[in-house]
Protein backbone atom coordinates (compact mmCIF):
# COMPACT_ATOMS: atom_id res chain seq x y z
CA UNK A 1 0.00 0.00 0.00
CA UNK A 2 1.35 3.48 -0.84
CA UNK A 3 0.72 4.88 2.64
CA UNK A 4 1.85 1.96 4.79
CA UNK A 5 4.73 4.05 6.15
CA UNK A 6 2.22 6.47 7.67
CA UNK A 7 0.47 3.77 9.66
CA UNK A 8 3.28 2.49 11.88
CA UNK A 9 2.05 4.53 14.87
CA UNK A 10 -1.64 3.97 14.19
CA UNK A 11 -3.32 2.07 17.03
CA UNK A 12 -5.31 0.14 14.44
CA UNK A 13 -2.22 -1.48 12.97
CA UNK A 14 -1.46 -2.94 16.40
CA UNK A 15 -5.11 -3.87 16.99
CA UNK A 16 -5.26 -5.61 13.59
CA UNK A 17 -2.17 -7.61 14.53
CA UNK A 18 -3.60 -8.51 17.94
CA UNK A 19 -6.99 -9.49 16.53
CA UNK A 20 -5.55 -11.50 13.63
CA UNK A 21 -6.41 -9.06 10.90
CA UNK A 22 -8.93 -6.80 12.59
CA UNK A 23 -12.62 -6.45 11.89
CA UNK A 24 -13.94 -8.29 8.83
CA UNK A 25 -16.72 -7.07 6.49
CA UNK A 26 -20.10 -7.92 7.99
CA UNK A 27 -18.82 -7.72 11.58
CA UNK A 28 -19.41 -5.24 14.40
CA UNK A 29 -16.66 -3.68 16.47
CA UNK A 30 -17.05 -1.55 19.58
CA UNK A 31 -14.82 0.85 21.48
CA UNK A 32 -15.87 1.47 25.11
CA UNK A 33 -14.71 4.38 27.26
CA UNK A 34 -15.86 6.85 29.87
CA UNK A 35 -16.61 10.40 28.76
CA UNK A 36 -13.52 12.48 27.99
CA UNK A 37 -11.07 9.60 27.48
CA UNK A 38 -10.69 9.98 23.70
CA UNK A 39 -13.27 7.90 21.86
CA UNK A 40 -13.62 10.42 19.02
CA UNK A 41 -9.86 10.69 18.49
CA UNK A 42 -9.62 6.89 18.47
CA UNK A 43 -12.43 6.43 15.95
CA UNK A 44 -10.87 9.08 13.68
CA UNK A 45 -7.54 7.22 13.81
CA UNK A 46 -9.43 4.02 13.00
CA UNK A 47 -11.12 5.72 10.05
CA UNK A 48 -7.85 7.18 8.74
CA UNK A 49 -6.25 3.74 8.93
CA UNK A 50 -8.96 2.43 6.60
CA UNK A 51 -8.95 5.51 4.37
CA UNK A 52 -5.20 5.34 3.78
CA UNK A 53 -5.60 1.69 2.78
CA UNK A 54 -8.03 2.75 0.05
CA UNK A 55 -11.25 1.85 1.91
CA UNK A 56 -14.30 4.11 1.64
CA UNK A 57 -15.48 5.29 5.06
CA UNK A 58 -18.78 6.78 6.22
CA UNK A 59 -18.25 8.65 9.51
CA UNK A 60 -21.41 9.35 11.50
CA UNK A 61 -21.24 11.62 14.53
CA UNK A 62 -24.04 11.73 17.07
CA UNK A 63 -22.62 14.71 18.95
CA UNK A 64 -20.52 16.95 16.66
CA UNK A 65 -21.23 19.01 13.58
CA UNK A 66 -19.37 18.08 10.35
CA UNK A 67 -16.98 21.03 10.68
CA UNK A 68 -15.99 19.87 14.16
CA UNK A 69 -15.42 16.31 12.96
CA UNK A 70 -13.35 17.58 10.04
CA UNK A 71 -11.21 19.59 12.47
CA UNK A 72 -10.52 16.35 14.37
CA UNK A 73 -9.33 14.74 11.15
CA UNK A 74 -7.13 17.73 10.26
CA UNK A 75 -5.41 17.84 13.65
CA UNK A 76 -4.87 14.09 13.92
CA UNK A 77 -3.74 13.86 10.29
CA UNK A 78 -1.09 16.46 11.09
CA UNK A 79 0.13 14.33 14.00
CA UNK A 80 0.02 11.12 11.95
CA UNK A 81 2.04 12.61 9.09
CA UNK A 82 4.56 14.55 11.18
CA UNK A 83 7.97 14.21 9.55
CA UNK A 84 6.52 13.07 6.23
CA UNK A 85 7.58 14.56 2.91
CA UNK A 86 5.19 17.29 1.81
CA UNK A 87 4.39 15.48 -1.44
CA UNK A 88 3.41 12.30 0.42
CA UNK A 89 1.38 14.29 2.91
CA UNK A 90 -0.57 16.05 0.16
CA UNK A 91 -1.23 12.75 -1.63
CA UNK A 92 -2.48 11.18 1.59
CA UNK A 93 -4.75 14.16 2.31
CA UNK A 94 -6.34 13.81 -1.12
CA UNK A 95 -6.88 10.08 -0.56
CA UNK A 96 -8.66 10.75 2.73
CA UNK A 97 -10.88 13.44 1.25
CA UNK A 98 -11.77 11.30 -1.77
CA UNK A 99 -12.81 8.24 0.24
CA UNK A 100 -14.63 9.84 3.18
CA UNK A 101 -18.16 11.11 3.87
CA UNK A 102 -19.03 12.79 7.19
CA UNK A 103 -22.62 12.83 8.43
CA UNK A 104 -23.99 14.29 11.66
CA UNK A 105 -27.23 13.32 13.38
CA UNK A 106 -27.17 15.97 16.07
CA UNK A 107 -29.83 15.31 18.70
CA UNK A 108 -31.79 13.14 16.28
CA UNK A 109 -32.62 9.48 16.50
CA UNK A 110 -30.12 7.49 14.46
CA UNK A 111 -30.41 3.73 14.46
CA UNK A 112 -30.01 0.84 12.03
CA UNK A 113 -32.99 1.92 9.91
CA UNK A 114 -31.58 5.44 9.49
CA UNK A 115 -28.16 4.06 8.58
CA UNK A 116 -29.60 1.76 5.90
CA UNK A 117 -31.49 4.68 4.36
CA UNK A 118 -28.40 6.92 4.45
CA UNK A 119 -26.21 4.31 2.75
CA UNK A 120 -28.84 3.85 0.05
CA UNK A 121 -29.07 7.63 -0.52
CA UNK A 122 -25.29 8.05 -0.73
CA UNK A 123 -25.07 5.27 -3.31
CA UNK A 124 -27.88 6.71 -5.43
CA UNK A 125 -26.89 10.38 -5.24
CA UNK A 126 -23.11 10.29 -4.86
CA UNK A 127 -22.20 6.83 -6.16
CA UNK A 128 -20.56 6.34 -2.77
CA UNK A 129 -20.70 2.88 -1.22
CA UNK A 130 -18.80 2.65 2.10
CA UNK A 131 -16.89 -0.44 3.13
CA UNK A 132 -16.41 0.83 6.68
CA UNK A 133 -18.95 2.71 8.78
CA UNK A 134 -18.02 4.35 12.08
CA UNK A 135 -20.68 5.68 14.43
CA UNK A 136 -19.35 7.91 17.17
CA UNK A 137 -21.34 8.62 20.32
CA UNK A 138 -23.72 5.76 21.12
CA UNK A 139 -24.99 5.32 24.64
CA UNK A 140 -24.53 1.83 26.03
CA UNK A 141 -28.26 1.15 26.31
CA UNK A 142 -28.83 2.05 22.65
CA UNK A 143 -26.06 -0.29 21.55
CA UNK A 144 -27.47 -3.11 23.64
CA UNK A 145 -31.09 -2.69 22.63
CA UNK A 146 -30.32 -2.52 18.88
CA UNK A 147 -27.37 -4.92 18.62
CA UNK A 148 -29.34 -7.52 16.66
CA UNK A 149 -30.31 -4.97 14.03
CA UNK A 150 -26.77 -3.54 13.90
CA UNK A 151 -25.42 -7.03 13.28
CA UNK A 152 -27.98 -7.80 10.58
CA UNK A 153 -27.26 -4.46 8.89
CA UNK A 154 -23.48 -4.95 8.90
CA UNK A 155 -23.96 -8.39 7.42
CA UNK A 156 -26.43 -7.39 4.71
CA UNK A 157 -24.41 -4.32 3.66
CA UNK A 158 -21.11 -6.23 4.00
CA UNK A 159 -19.53 -3.35 5.88
CA UNK A 160 -17.20 -3.17 8.84
CA UNK A 161 -19.29 -1.40 11.47
CA UNK A 162 -17.47 0.31 14.36
CA UNK A 163 -19.32 1.90 17.28
CA UNK A 164 -17.96 4.08 20.07
CA UNK A 165 -19.94 3.52 23.24
CA UNK A 166 -19.93 5.80 26.24
CA UNK A 167 -19.85 3.93 29.53
CA UNK A 168 -20.45 5.27 33.02
CA UNK A 169 -17.96 5.19 35.84
CA UNK A 170 -20.28 3.18 38.04
CA UNK A 171 -20.84 0.49 35.40
CA UNK A 172 -17.38 -0.93 34.71
CA UNK A 173 -18.68 -4.42 35.46
CA UNK A 174 -21.05 -4.05 32.48
CA UNK A 175 -18.25 -3.56 29.94
CA UNK A 176 -17.47 -7.27 29.67
CA UNK A 177 -21.16 -7.99 29.15
CA UNK A 178 -21.44 -5.29 26.48
CA UNK A 179 -18.21 -6.42 24.82
CA UNK A 180 -19.73 -9.87 24.34
CA UNK A 181 -22.21 -8.27 21.94
CA UNK A 182 -19.45 -7.32 19.47
CA UNK A 183 -17.12 -9.36 17.26
CA UNK A 184 -14.15 -7.18 18.20
CA UNK A 185 -14.16 -5.03 21.32
CA UNK A 186 -11.63 -2.65 22.85
CA UNK A 187 -11.73 -0.42 25.91
CA UNK A 188 -9.91 2.88 26.53
CA UNK A 189 -8.88 3.85 30.05
CA UNK A 190 -6.72 6.62 31.49
CA UNK A 191 -3.43 5.37 32.94
CA UNK A 192 -1.12 8.08 34.23
CA UNK A 193 0.27 10.05 31.27
CA UNK A 194 -1.12 7.52 28.77
CA UNK A 195 -4.43 6.13 27.61
CA UNK A 196 -4.39 2.34 27.65
CA UNK A 197 -6.06 0.47 24.81
CA UNK A 198 -7.07 -3.03 25.89
CA UNK A 199 -8.42 -5.61 23.45
CA UNK A 200 -11.27 -7.53 25.09
CA UNK A 201 -12.59 -9.59 22.21
CA UNK A 202 -11.50 -10.84 18.78
CA UNK A 203 -13.41 -12.81 16.14
CA UNK A 204 -16.30 -13.21 18.59
CA UNK A 205 -14.14 -14.74 21.33
CA UNK A 206 -13.00 -13.14 24.60
CA UNK A 207 -9.22 -12.76 24.84
CA UNK A 208 -6.97 -12.75 27.88
CA UNK A 209 -3.36 -11.87 28.63
CA UNK A 210 -3.09 -9.44 25.71
CA UNK A 211 -0.84 -6.53 26.77
CA UNK A 212 -2.47 -3.09 26.74
CA UNK A 213 -1.22 -0.53 24.22
CA UNK A 214 -0.09 2.85 25.60
CA UNK A 215 -1.50 5.65 23.44
CA UNK A 216 -0.87 9.37 23.40
CA UNK A 217 -3.87 10.93 25.22
CA UNK A 218 -4.30 13.67 22.60
CA UNK A 219 -3.65 11.92 19.29
CA UNK A 220 -4.44 8.28 20.22
CA UNK A 221 -1.27 7.29 18.38
CA UNK A 222 1.21 4.79 19.74
CA UNK A 223 3.58 6.90 21.79
CA UNK A 224 7.06 7.56 20.38
CA UNK A 225 10.11 7.65 22.64
CA UNK A 226 10.07 10.88 24.59
CA UNK A 227 13.87 11.02 24.59
CA UNK A 228 15.81 10.22 21.47
CA UNK A 229 17.78 6.99 21.68
CA UNK A 230 20.74 7.20 19.30
CA UNK A 231 20.71 3.42 18.85
CA UNK A 232 17.04 2.80 18.04
CA UNK A 233 15.78 6.21 16.85
CA UNK A 234 15.66 6.90 13.12
CA UNK A 235 18.39 9.22 11.80
CA UNK A 236 17.81 12.84 10.98
CA UNK A 237 17.06 13.51 7.31
CA UNK A 238 19.88 14.59 5.04
CA UNK A 239 20.33 18.36 5.48
CA UNK A 240 20.18 18.81 1.71
CA UNK A 241 16.58 17.54 1.77
CA UNK A 242 15.53 19.85 4.62
CA UNK A 243 13.88 23.27 4.65
CA UNK A 244 13.96 25.75 7.53
CA UNK A 245 10.85 27.93 7.79
CA UNK A 246 11.36 31.17 9.68
CA UNK A 247 10.84 34.94 9.57
CA UNK A 248 14.45 36.02 9.19
CA UNK A 249 14.15 38.59 11.98
CA UNK A 250 17.13 39.77 14.00
CA UNK A 251 18.05 37.48 16.89
CA UNK A 252 16.98 33.84 17.03
CA UNK A 253 15.50 33.64 13.53
CA UNK A 254 18.59 35.10 11.86
CA UNK A 255 20.83 32.70 13.80
CA UNK A 256 18.69 29.72 12.78
CA UNK A 257 19.23 30.89 9.19
CA UNK A 258 22.99 31.16 9.58
CA UNK A 259 23.17 27.65 11.02
CA UNK A 260 20.97 26.35 8.21
CA UNK A 261 23.29 27.88 5.62
CA UNK A 262 26.32 26.31 7.31
CA UNK A 263 24.78 22.82 7.11
CA UNK A 264 23.33 23.16 3.61
CA UNK A 265 19.69 23.42 4.71
CA UNK A 266 17.37 25.43 2.45
CA UNK A 267 15.59 28.45 3.93
CA UNK A 268 12.24 30.13 3.45
CA UNK A 269 12.08 33.49 5.21
CA UNK A 270 8.51 34.82 5.36
CA UNK A 271 7.90 38.57 5.57
CA UNK A 272 5.58 41.38 4.43
CA UNK A 273 6.05 44.74 2.75
CA UNK A 274 7.75 47.26 5.00
CA UNK A 275 9.08 44.64 7.42
CA UNK A 276 12.82 44.69 8.02
CA UNK A 277 14.59 41.35 8.04
CA UNK A 278 18.10 40.52 9.15
CA UNK A 279 18.16 37.57 6.78
CA UNK A 280 16.64 37.67 3.30
CA UNK A 281 17.80 34.41 1.70
CA UNK A 282 14.84 32.91 -0.19
CA UNK A 283 12.61 35.70 1.08
CA UNK A 284 8.87 35.15 0.66
CA UNK A 285 6.89 38.41 0.81
CA UNK A 286 3.31 37.63 1.79
CA UNK A 287 0.56 39.78 0.27
CA UNK A 288 -2.58 40.79 2.13
CA UNK A 289 -4.54 37.75 0.95
CA UNK A 290 -1.80 35.38 2.11
CA UNK A 291 -1.42 37.20 5.42
CA UNK A 292 -5.16 36.95 6.01
CA UNK A 293 -4.89 33.15 6.13
CA UNK A 294 -3.17 33.57 9.47
CA UNK A 295 -5.55 36.27 10.63
CA UNK A 296 -6.27 36.31 14.33
CA UNK A 297 -7.76 38.67 16.88
CA UNK A 298 -5.18 40.32 19.10
CA UNK A 299 -7.69 39.99 21.92
CA UNK A 300 -7.79 36.23 21.36
CA UNK A 301 -3.99 36.00 21.28
CA UNK A 302 -3.74 38.11 24.43
CA UNK A 303 -6.21 35.82 26.20
CA UNK A 304 -4.33 32.68 25.12
CA UNK A 305 -0.98 34.09 26.22
CA UNK A 306 -2.40 35.74 29.36
CA UNK A 307 -1.09 39.21 28.58
CA UNK A 308 -2.27 42.36 26.85
CA UNK A 309 -0.98 44.28 23.84
CA UNK A 310 -1.94 47.55 22.28
CA UNK A 311 -3.57 47.32 18.87
CA UNK A 312 -0.70 47.60 16.38
CA UNK A 313 -1.07 46.64 12.69
CA UNK A 314 2.59 45.57 12.49
CA UNK A 315 2.18 43.19 15.42
CA UNK A 316 -0.84 41.59 13.79
CA UNK A 317 1.19 40.98 10.62
CA UNK A 318 4.06 39.47 12.62
CA UNK A 319 1.60 37.03 14.19
CA UNK A 320 0.24 36.22 10.72
CA UNK A 321 3.78 35.52 9.52
CA UNK A 322 4.25 33.13 12.44
CA UNK A 323 1.13 31.29 11.28
CA UNK A 324 2.83 30.64 7.93
CA UNK A 325 6.10 29.64 9.60
CA UNK A 326 4.46 27.06 11.87
CA UNK A 327 1.87 25.76 9.40
CA UNK A 328 4.59 24.78 6.92
CA UNK A 329 6.63 22.85 9.49
CA UNK A 330 6.24 19.45 11.10
CA UNK A 331 8.65 20.23 13.94
CA UNK A 332 8.99 23.61 15.68
CA UNK A 333 12.00 24.95 17.59
CA UNK A 334 11.67 28.15 19.61
CA UNK A 335 14.16 30.22 21.60
CA UNK A 336 12.52 32.19 24.41
CA UNK A 337 11.45 32.14 28.02
CA UNK A 338 8.82 29.83 29.48
CA UNK A 339 6.52 31.65 31.89
CA UNK A 340 5.11 30.20 35.15
CA UNK A 341 1.71 29.76 33.44
CA UNK A 342 3.28 27.54 30.74
CA UNK A 343 3.15 30.10 27.93
CA UNK A 344 6.24 31.56 26.27
CA UNK A 345 7.10 35.23 26.67
CA UNK A 346 6.21 37.79 23.98
CA UNK A 347 4.90 37.38 20.46
CA UNK A 348 7.12 34.32 20.13
CA UNK A 349 4.63 32.58 22.37
CA UNK A 350 2.08 32.59 19.55
CA UNK A 351 4.20 30.17 17.49
CA UNK A 352 4.23 27.82 20.49
CA UNK A 353 0.46 28.09 20.91
CA UNK A 354 -0.08 27.33 17.22
CA UNK A 355 2.22 24.31 17.37
CA UNK A 356 0.43 22.96 20.44
CA UNK A 357 -2.98 23.58 18.89
CA UNK A 358 -1.99 21.65 15.75
CA UNK A 359 -0.35 18.82 17.75
CA UNK A 360 3.07 19.53 16.27
CA UNK A 361 6.16 18.51 18.21
CA UNK A 362 7.42 21.76 19.72
CA UNK A 363 10.65 22.40 21.59
CA UNK A 364 11.50 25.59 23.49
CA UNK A 365 14.98 26.54 24.62
CA UNK A 366 14.31 28.45 27.84
CA UNK A 367 17.13 31.01 27.93
CA UNK A 368 16.76 31.91 31.64
CA UNK A 369 17.13 28.23 32.61
CA UNK A 370 19.42 27.30 29.70
CA UNK A 371 17.62 24.10 28.80
CA UNK A 372 15.45 22.57 26.07
CA UNK A 373 11.87 21.62 26.97
CA UNK A 374 9.15 19.81 24.99
CA UNK A 375 5.40 20.02 25.62
CA UNK A 376 4.14 16.63 26.81
CA UNK A 377 0.81 15.80 28.45
CA UNK A 378 0.13 19.36 29.55
CA UNK A 379 3.57 20.13 30.96
CA UNK A 380 7.06 21.15 29.85
CA UNK A 381 9.52 18.26 30.06
CA UNK A 382 13.28 18.80 29.75
CA UNK A 383 15.17 16.90 27.07
CA UNK A 384 17.56 17.21 24.15
CA UNK A 385 15.97 17.55 20.71
CA UNK A 386 17.22 16.69 17.26
CA UNK A 387 15.85 17.61 13.86
CA UNK A 388 13.68 14.67 12.79
CA UNK A 389 11.62 16.26 10.03
CA UNK A 390 12.68 17.59 6.65
CA UNK A 391 10.34 20.57 7.19
CA UNK A 392 11.05 22.37 10.45
CA UNK A 393 10.59 25.84 11.86
CA UNK A 394 13.01 27.99 13.83
CA UNK A 395 11.87 31.15 15.56
CA UNK A 396 12.20 33.02 18.81
CA UNK A 397 13.24 36.11 20.67
CA UNK A 398 15.10 39.06 19.18
CA UNK A 399 17.24 39.13 22.31
CA UNK A 400 19.37 36.05 21.73
CA UNK A 401 21.87 35.16 24.46
CA UNK A 402 25.11 33.24 24.02
CA UNK A 403 23.36 30.24 25.59
CA UNK A 404 20.60 30.56 23.01
CA UNK A 405 23.09 30.71 20.15
CA UNK A 406 24.89 27.64 21.50
CA UNK A 407 21.56 25.79 21.79
CA UNK A 408 20.71 26.37 18.11
CA UNK A 409 24.24 25.48 16.98
CA UNK A 410 24.11 22.33 19.10
CA UNK A 411 20.75 21.34 17.62
CA UNK A 412 22.17 21.35 14.09
CA UNK A 413 25.39 19.66 15.22
CA UNK A 414 23.56 16.79 16.96
CA UNK A 415 21.22 16.33 14.04
CA UNK A 416 23.61 16.36 11.11
CA UNK A 417 27.22 15.81 12.22
CA UNK A 418 27.04 11.99 12.22
CA UNK A 419 25.35 11.62 8.85
CA UNK A 420 27.41 10.11 6.07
Amino acid sequence: MPFDHLLDRSPMKAVATTTRGGLKPGQVGACFAHSGIGKTAFIVQLAMYQLLRGTKVLHISRGDAPAHVRAYYDELFSALTSGTRREDKNEAAVAIERHRVIHSSLDRVFGPKELRKLVQTLEEVMDFRPSTVVIDGLESDLMESNIGEWRELASSLKVRLWLTVRTHRDSDDDIQRLAALADTAVVLAASGPHVNLQVLRQAGVAVEDVPALALDPVTMLLRPEDVRDSVTAPPSPDPGSCTLFTGGAVGAEAWFGECAEKWGVAERNFSFEGHEQARIANRVVLDEAELSKGGVSLVYVANRLHRSWKHRPALRKVLQVLWHVVSNADQVFVIGAIQPDGTVHGGTGWSVELARRWNKRVWVFDQPHEGWFSWQNGAWVQGEPVIESSNFAGTGTRFLTEAGKAAVSGLFERSFSKLD
